[in-house]
């Protein structure tokens, strides 16, 4: 049994394997439809070759597997959840989305100043 270091790891291998067997498979080029057109250029989608089709919409108080940070100030709170970064107040509240979209990003961290935040990232 292979082991993946991180949950990017894993996301990539498992796009890795996926688009192989997609490749490998006879029906699926069969079943291609035409490509629909393309939407207005997204910042957040830059560099990615695929563009999304659907968006899904939810809410949570709850999350698993999520990496957090503590800004210097004590403040604000830094959190990945679902492939997406947020802050929100370390009191509570309604969290920000500082990222979105089909990259996934994660393991978050405020710089010693709290003025920016680092993160890892499948964009390019």
């Amino acid at each position: 049994m292979t082991v993946f270091p991180s949950p990017v790891a894993r996301r990539i291998a498992f796009r890795r394997i996926a688009s192989t067997l997609l490749l490998l498979t006879p029906a699926a080029l069969e079943a291609q439809q035409p490509a629909a057109p393309r939407p207005a250029r997204d910042p957040m989608q830059e560099g990615l070759p695929l563009r999304p089709t659907r968006t899904l919409s939810f809410t949570t108080k709850t999350g698993n597997w999520m990496s957090s940070d503590v800004s210097s100030d004590g403040r604000t709170i830094v959190f990945d959840l679902l492939g997406d970064i947020y802050t929100m107040p370390i009191t509570g509240g309604k969290a920000v989305a500082l990222t979105k979209g089909m990259a996934f990003d994660a393991q978050p961290r405020f710089s010693p100043d709290g003025k920016k935040i680092v993160f890892v990232s499948d964009r390019t």
